[in-house]
């Protein structure tokens, strides 16, 4: 095991992106290490993690995980249409449906900033990257500036009351 660079597979999608079904995949696939669970990057397996991921610092403080324990991380995007994650949640089984309005709440909420590129930077970092990372703040670029950005609390933040330090300071940064 050791000599090998070791991975984590972090899958981001919502409810019927396919997720469990590519780790499902990965997992027979031979050429994987075997087992195929999580036991512990420091004893040299691979590791998938299969979770929605929704919120971008959950991905972020998995990738610092991964690079703490020497292991190199990537994401497995699944960037499905809304309507065609409710026709594959239909067509589950019982046990495994997913409400509905779930899905198209966890879509409104988090589809437009789910699949931003990772930054496992220290949390504490770049305040520009915090608020870009956050789903209740819009960065809008200023036209015809290069480095000048216009941020704002996203009307589900003002209408849900979800009030952080960085939506709170979200006035034009």
């Amino acid at each position: 095991m050791h000599g090998r660079n070791r991975s984590t597979s972090i899958l981001r999608g919502l409810p019927g992106s396919g997720k469990s079904t590519w780790a499902q995949n990965w997992a027979s696939d031979p050429a994987n290490t075997w087992p195929h669970c999580v036991i512990s990057l420091d004893t040299g397996w691979d590791v998938v993690v299969d979770a929605q991921h929704a919120n971008p610092e959950y991905a972020n403080e998995l990738a610092r995980l991964a690079t703490r324990h020497g292991a190199i991380w990537r994401t497995e995007d699944f960037d499905v249409p809304l309507d065609e994650l409710l026709r594959r949640n239909e067509a589950r089984p019982r046990a495994d449906h997913v409400p509905e309005e779930y899905i198209r709440s966890s879509w409104k909420r988090f589809h437009h900033v789910m699949f931003r590129p990772l930054n496992p930077e220290d949390p504490n970092g770049n305040l520009l990257k915090r608020m870009i990372a956050d789903p209740y703040v819009r960065v809008t670029p200023v036209r015809g500036e290069s480095d000048v950005f216009a941020c704002n609390f996203t009307r589900e933040a003002f209408l849900e009351g979800r009030w952080n330090t960085r939506t709170i300071n979200a006035r034009g940064l």
